[in-house]
């Protein structure tokens, strides 16, 4: 067998040793979604809340001046943003799950300014592939959470598979990152252009 396809008989693998760690993660940003779309169309701090966060990252991301930049700009500032992200993500072990609750909200709160259909238009290409990223991201960040519980519990053998297993989702989630931001630069772009 050669190099690549073990590597993908061990991604595979990862995937279902972790499944119970990816389905967790991803019913806490399903739920962390609908709880905070119904806070944020009930509470008016809330809704002002994540106004703010939205254009602290608009800020952050320096997107004033998205209108004028190319797809192919805008597709390497999209990568860098979303890889730092999941890097993030990754170091942060368990609090790794936070930052899927932070991007569950921002979702939220996008819905719930420019409604359903033009959430679907918009975010639905790239965001199809680009949650599952976040999710496979934040799962990475756990795995190796617990690769560390079992070194510190002195089984060698489980550490080292969890770290590996934790390796493996990450470097998928950059994979799927990746192709989001292509899909989010080339079509997303495309279509807000024809809503707008």
């Amino acid at each position: 067998m050669d190099r690549v396809s073990y590597e993908i008989l061990e991604l595979i693998y990862a995937l279902q040793r972790q499944k119970r760690i990816i389905v967790s993660i991803g019913m806490l940003f399903l739920v962390s979604f609908l709880v905070s779309y119904l806070l944020i169309l009930n509470i008016p701090w809330i809704r002002n809340f994540g106004e703010e966060i939205l254009l602290a990252l608009f800020t952050s991301l320096n997107l004033k001046n998205i209108g004028s930049m190319g797809a192919s700009e805008v597709f390497l500032l999209i990568v860098e943003h979303n890889l730092l992200v999941n890097l993030l993500n990754y170091i942060l072990n368990i609090f790794s799950t936070f930052v899927v609750m932070l991007n569950a909200f921002i979702l939220a709160y996008v819905l719930s300014v420019i409604g359903p259909l033009k959430f679907i238009l918009l975010i639905g290409p790239h965001g199809i592939v680009e949650i599952p990223a976040l999710i496979l991201g934040s799962s990475a960040g756990v795995v190796l959470f617990t690769s560390l519980v079992y070194r510190l519990k002195g089984d060698r053998l489980k550490a080292s598979l969890q770290f590996f297993d934790s390796l493996r989702l990450f470097l998928l989630s950059m994979v799927l990152f990746t192709v989001a931001a292509f899909i989010e630069s080339f079509i997303t772009f495309g279509i807000k252009s024809l809503l707008l």
